[in-house]
């Protein structure tokens, strides 16, 4: 994972502008371009009935020109003051859902990241579970910025014994790297699994990798008992960590009881900054 272009998710219904402070904190230290982006449902939210007539009598532009305009003043008024730290940002309005549109410009340009805020809604608007249903289109790792804004100081890998466990450390590795911050891969298994059975083949994948030259110095963490609790717990122990994880595309991670993967436990229950990566 190189990243080179991020894409922050921001709300104008709810404004809160962690996501772009989070954005532009990696943006700065890769360094990588920043676009911070917004989704109306309409034009109507920003442009009142009774302005048609003015706007096609004085030719200023259609409703939709008009609301994309007036969108992208209050994001760059919103946005402004936390993504200060990067040193190129560009700011984007367009209409739509927000969940497609998001992935559909992360398409287009190329973006290594998608970050939003962890709210209810996802940070973007009422009409949909942004967060869930962003996950379940996007090819790229997402990033779900916390209520309360943190400072990186870990970067907690949840791996598994499956060979999808690769790409959620080679994620996490390079988060680390690019934050400058430790980097630990948290391996749980159950107590009927018993942990010496477990530790192997996950160890083994990063001591090839070492052979390999592609060195992962990366602290190791065993613990035995639920999977959820168990990060969880390793997560509020000690200084603020960035969880990452696998998720699989497609799945509706939004509903509860909808799913019960690991990934939409996670979710559902944690307040912590997550980097969900698609595996």
């Amino acid at each position: 994972m190189h990243v080179q272009r991020i894409l922050a998710g921001i709300s104008l219904h709810a404004p809160n502008p962690r996501a772009a402070l989070t954005a532009a904190e990696i943006a700065a230290v890769a360094p990588a371009d920043l676009e911070v982006m917004t989704v109306l449902a309409s034009p109507w939210e920003l442009v009142r009935a009774d302005e048609v007539e003015d706007l096609r009598r004085t030719q200023v532009g259609s409703p939709a020109e008009v609301a994309a305009e007036r969108a992208r003043e209050r994001l760059q008024q919103l946005a402004a003051p936390a993504v200060l730290s990067a040193s190129r940002v560009t700011y984007r309005a367009t209409f739509g859902w927000p969940s497609v549109e998001l992935v559909r410009r992360a398409e287009e340009t190329g973006a290594d990241l998608i970050v939003l805020g962890n709210s209810g809604q996802g940070a973007i608007g009422p009409a949909e579970n942004v967060t869930a249903a962003t996950l379940r289109r996007s090819r790229v790792p997402v990033l779900i910025a916390p209520p309360k804004h943190e400072v990186y100081q870990r970067v907690l890998a949840c791996v598994d014994d499956t060979p999808r466990a690769d790409a959620v450390l080679e994620a996490a590795a390079a988060l680390g790297d690019c934050l400058g911050v430790e980097t630990v891969a948290l391996h749980v298994e159950t107590a009927a699994a018993g942990i010496a059975a477990g530790r192997r083949p996950w160890l083994r994948r990063l001591e090839d990798a070492a052979g390999g030259g592609a060195v992962l110095a990366v602290e190791t963490v065993v613990r035995q008992g639920e999977v959820v609790s168990e990060i969880l717990s390793e997560a509020s122990t000690g200084p603020d960590a960035l969880i990452v994880f696998g998720y699989h595309r497609g799945l509706n991670y939004g509903a509860a009881g909808a799913v019960t993967t690991v990934a939409a436990r996670l979710l559902r229950r944690t307040t912590s900054a997550l980097l969900a990566v698609p595996v």
